[in-house]
This record gives C-alpha cells, sequence and structure tokens, in this order.
C-alpha cells in the first residue's frame, strides 16, 4: 500500500477518534472538561470545540505569502519515514510510560528528557546529512489573525484560574519543559517528517492525538476511557490548531507563544506549590 493512501487511512482513524470522543463525552453526560489532575476547574466541552475551530478557520482564510527564494529540503525519502516512524514511537512509548509510572514531577520530567530530547538529539547525531530540515519561514503578519482569534476565544472561554501572580522562575520553567520543548518535538520533528510521509493532515491529525495522550494522566478523575476521549478533545483540539499554525506558516515562534499562554495557569499554579 502506497505511503499516500496509508495517509488517508491515518486521517480517516484520527478523525473517527475525535469523532467517537465528542460522541463519548456527549452520551454520558462528560460535557465538562477538568482541565488539570491539580484543581477541580473546567471547562466546557462547546467552549473548547469553538475555540480550536474558530483558530483554524480564521488560519485556513489567510493563506501564507508564496516565498519564491525558499529552497525547499531534500532527504532521502525513505530516511525521512524512518524518522517520522521512530518519533512517533518515542511520543507513544512517552504517554504510555508516563501514564503507567507512579512516580512524580521529577519522573516526569526525566522520562520527557529522555524521550523527547535525548533520544532525537542523538537520531540527529546518528542522521547527519539525512535529518530532515523544516523550511521555517519565520512570518508572522499573516498567521497573526489567527492567532489573535484563538488566544481571545481562549481568554474568554479557557481555562479559569484566580490564585496568585505567577512567579517568573516558575513560568520560565513550565515554558521551557512543556511549550519549548513539547513544540519542537511534536510539531517541529514529528509533524514535520509524518507531513513528508503521509500529508499534512493526516500528520497533523496523528500528531495531535499522540501530543494529547500524555495528558491522559493529568487532566484525569473519571477512568480512562472518559479521560481518554475529554483528553482527545481538550488537549488535541488544541493540538490540531497548533499543527495547522505549523503547517500553514512554519513560523516555530508562534508555536512556543501560543502554548506558552495556554501552559501559563500551570506555571500560576506550580508557583503556589
Amino acid at each position: 500500500m502506497r505511503l499516500r493512501q496509508r495517509g488517508g487511512l491515518l486521517l480517516l482513524a484520527g478523525l473517527s477518534v475525535y469523532i467517537a470522543a465528542v460522541v463519548t463525552l456527549i452520551a454520558t453526560g462528560h460535557t465538562m472538561l477538568r482541565v488539570s489532575a491539580t484543581d477541580d476547574d473546567t471547562v466546557a466541552l462547546w467552549m473548547t470545540v469553538l475555540t480550536a475551530a474558530c483558530g483554524l478557520a480564521v488560519a485556513w482564510l489567510v493563506p501564507p505569502k508564496r516565498r519564491d527564494d525558499i529552497l525547499l529540503p531534500t532527504a532521502d525519502p525513505r530516511a525521512v519515514q524512518r524518522q517520522a516512524w521512530w518519533l512517533l514511537a518515542l511520543g507513544l512509548t512517552f504517554a504510555v510510560g508516563f501514564y503507567l509510572s507512579s512516580g512524580g514531577d521529577l519522573w516526569f520530567v526525566g522520562l520527557k528528557l529522555l524521550l523527547l530530547v535525548a533520544v532525537p538529539l542523538l537520531f540527529r547525531l546518528a542522521a547527519g546529512r539525512e535529518w530532515y530540515r523544516a523550511d521555517t519561514q519565520g512570518r508572522w503578519l499573516r498567521p497573526m489573525p489567527a492567532v489573535l482569534a484563538f488566544l481571545a476565544l481562549f481568554t474568554l472561554f479557557g481555562r479559569p484560574y484566580s490564585g496568585a501572580p505567577p512567579d517568573l522562575v516558575a513560568v520560565l520553567a513550565v515554558f521551557v519543559l512543556n511549550a519549548l520543548l513539547e513544540e519542537i518535538f511534536y510539531r517541529v520533528w514529528l509533524q514535520t517528517r509524518l507531513e513528508a510521509t503521509v500529508g499534512r493532515w493526516p500528520a497533523i491529525v496523528v500528531t495531535s492525538l499522540i501530543f494529547a495522550a500524555w495528558h491522559v494522566k493529568i487532566h484525569g478523575g473519571n477512568g480512562f476511557g472518559i479521560d481518554l476521549a475529554a483528553t482527545f478533545v481538550h488537549i488535541g483540539g488544541y493540538g490540531l490548531f497548533l499543527g495547522y499554525l505549523w503547517s500553514r506558516y512554519r513560523n516555530p515562534w508562534l508555536l512556543f507563544l501560543v502554548h506558552g499562554i495556554i501552559n501559563l495557569p500551570i506555571a500560576m499554579m506550580a508557583a503556589m506549590l
């Protein structure tokens, strides 16, 4: 079976997962999604879906500016495929390993640094010139309407917080460990290679589900099935927007910015511990 056909099957399977997750939550009455294991705050299902959908719609309406001076990266397609599947396996291993673990914050940080940073960097050293590089364009003006629309709705409907002001050290720590490292691994490394292997939307959908999967443990409380569905809709929806933002505009700094703002309440809670 050709890779593009596999991409179609992956896209169909991924969309089916999202639909099944929404139907499960509505059918079971779990339409208020818990935002974290550290507090009881919730966000409505429709608010999460609306926020992600509006961001995607605005990004779709504002196409990236064409640049004729960019030389697209070249690499052996077989090497790109190998890198994509190995990175996908690492993402799955991190999600499963973290969920099954009984360790605390140190275990979480260590596992993340090992599987999402250290091992991929070893792959990069071993790949040498075969390491597939993204054609980062660094455009800011055209993606901003989508970013502002998403952040406006996230601010209105997103994660509530009424605690103490954030501590700068906590904000920087959460930004580096979550926004920076996760966006480099899931979008810049993994999604880019999946796009080159199976196509844009299969890559975005699959990456968003893998990205969401590791959050099950920290957004839980209602049993594995409901927790998984809630995480796919909540975190996966944000992942769809981040993935499309990356695929359409290729500006990694916007990924860091949006992800950092999404995680800001986590930094606020960390400052209180």
